[in-house]
């Protein structure tokens, strides 16, 4: 009864704030857009619109004709957001460490993700980068690249393969959602779940981790209150969310433990995998199991999901314009392979996130009072929130064509006096209007291999097979939590290339 009681009450308070509000609608009768309200701040908007959050937040920037606005919700509180590369310089760089992780969300994920790199702030935060940063340089990751090599030829041709000679519809989302945890696994942790098999086998340890990300994300889009009091009496998604993380960590726990036995027993463990390096340090700087745990849980979410994501809405822009695909794959057979000199395919790759980023925002904390360069008055402990997907899709960043997929925005033409010909060069974007791989001390540590993996996959794929569309006229449904997703797959068919 205690929980239920816990319930009613929070609903009724909150039923009780919207009615009281409608007394002073009024009051508000000059606010543009979306609609206030006292007390329950745009919160009506915001459930109208809570299943495309990314997208609606990002069209309010053009309703209100502002690079930044506040979103009022319940209670006071209030959540500015931003599209503004000056202030997006401000908040990453220049007062970065006035800027921690929003409280609210870290509550919200700290089951899930613990104390790791994902969480961290402050000195916390730079310790642990410093440790991780030699495992992510580019020259260490150049040794694991058989094993992304094995996973093409062994697992995702023969996949693709047999969806060719079987007429079969496929869903691409989900197969770079196995191949990339996959690869993950072995890069990561040195075990191969061979999630990629044609029989398409169950996947317990994706779906824990994929079911704990999205409760993690409920919690966070949840009054505190509610989800606190259903934690705390072990009902319902958290009770649902507890047996997740209990699963997910103790399988990774056992990981690390045979790790830790074998290194005990004087095994070479180094450059095995990217964890054998990490337990091996452990062991002189005392790095307890559940700070290990939680370092492997942000492995996967930053090596799986968001490649996974990039790789489909890559794939989804490539194949609904058709010239840039001509020119990939001319660039592919004309290199043969050589990753380095596939400039074209490098800008289509930078180009479909800019539409498409993996994560769509990323929200902050002040820590003290602040004013932004455009103005913006920000007062400690206030939440705010750089709008990449907006970012991306913003006519003064990217003109008036912004809403088309061209590589060549990324581009210049050079003379190659070797090859008699016209040549590309990749020009790069100050990354504060681009970013997607953050940008600062923040800036994501595993960039040039996220690309470099994605070249190897592009490369592969079609070079050898053209990926349609199943369904005319398909238009995918987008979706995001955390990382962005299509909602409902993407149905393809495979046809073998002569």
């Amino acid at each position: 009864m205690a929980i239920e009681s816990c319930y009613y009450l929070a609903f009724s308070t909150l039923v009780g704030l919207f009615f009281l509000s409608l007394l002073f609608v009024s009051s508000t009768k000059n606010q543009v857009y979306p609609k206030l309200y006292p007390l329950i701040g745009s919160s009506l908007e915001f459930i109208r619109n809570r299943k495309r959050i990314i997208q609606w937040t990002s069209e309010i920037f053009d309703k209100l004709l502002s690079s930044t606005y506040t979103l009022e919700l319940p209670l006071g509180r209030n959540v500015i957001f931003t599209k503004d590369p000056s202030n997006v310089k401000h908040i990453l760089k220049t007062r970065f460490n006035n800027y921690h992780k929003e409280r609210i969300f870290t509550e919200a994920l700290s089951d899930l993700f613990g104390k790791g790199l994902f969480l961290s702030d402050g000195s916390e935060w730079k310790s642990q980068r410093q440790s991780f940063r030699h495992d992510f340089d580019p020259k260490v990751f150049h040794a694991y690249t058989f094993v992304v090599e094995e996973e093409l030829s062994g697992h995702l041709v023969p996949f693709l393969s047999n969806a060719e000679k079987t007429a079969s519809t496929i869903d691409l989302q989900d197969t770079f959602r196995r191949f990339t945890f996959d690869i993950v696994c072995r890069i990561g942790f040195g075990f191969d779940p061979k999630y990629l098999l044609p029989s398409l086998p169950p996947t317990p340890f994706a779906d824990a981790f994929k079911t704990a990300v999205k409760l993690s994300i409920l919690r966070y889009s949840t009054l505190p209150l509610i989800w606190k009091a259903k934690k705390l009496f072990n009902t319902k998604s958290e009770k649902r969310l507890a047996l997740m993380v209990d699963e997910l960590h103790k399988f990774l726990g056992n990981i690390i433990a045979k790790k830790k036995e074998r290194f005990v027993a004087g095994e070479d463990l180094e450059d095995k995998d990217v964890f054998a390096r990490i337990v091996r340090r452990a062991q002189g700087e005392q790095l307890d199991e559940k700070f290990l745990v939680n370092t492997a849980v942000s492995l996967v979410l930053a090596g799986q999901d968001t490649m996974c994501s990039a790789l489909t809405w890559f794939f989804w822009s490539v194949l609904t314009n058709q010239n840039v695909e001509k020119e990939i794959v001319r660039e592919i057979k004309q290199n043969d392979g050589h990753l380095r000199d596939m400039v074209y395919t490098h800008a289509s790759i930078y180009e479909s996130m800019r539409l498409f980023p993996p994560i769509p925002l990323d929200s902050k904390e002040a820590v003290e009072d602040d004013v932004w360069p455009d103005g913006t008055k920000v007062k400690k402990g206030t939440s705010i929130i750089y709008h990449i997907f907006a970012m991306g899709r913003s006519q003064e960043l990217w003109g008036s064509d912004w809403a088309d997929f061209r590589p060549e925005r990324w581009l210049e033409r050079r003379r190659n006096d070797t090859s008699n010909g016209d040549d590309w060069n990749f020009i790069a974007r100050d990354p504060f209007t681009y970013p997607v791989f953050q940008a600062g001390p923040r800036t994501c540590l595993g960039k040039e291999i996220a690309v470099v993996l994605m070249k190897m996959v592009v490369a592969t794929i079609l070079k050898r097979f053209r990926v349609t569309p199943a369904q005319d006229n398909f238009s995918p449904h987008y979706n995001s939590i955390i990382v962005s997703r299509m909602e409902n797959g993407f149905p393809v068919r495979i046809i073998e290339r002569h």
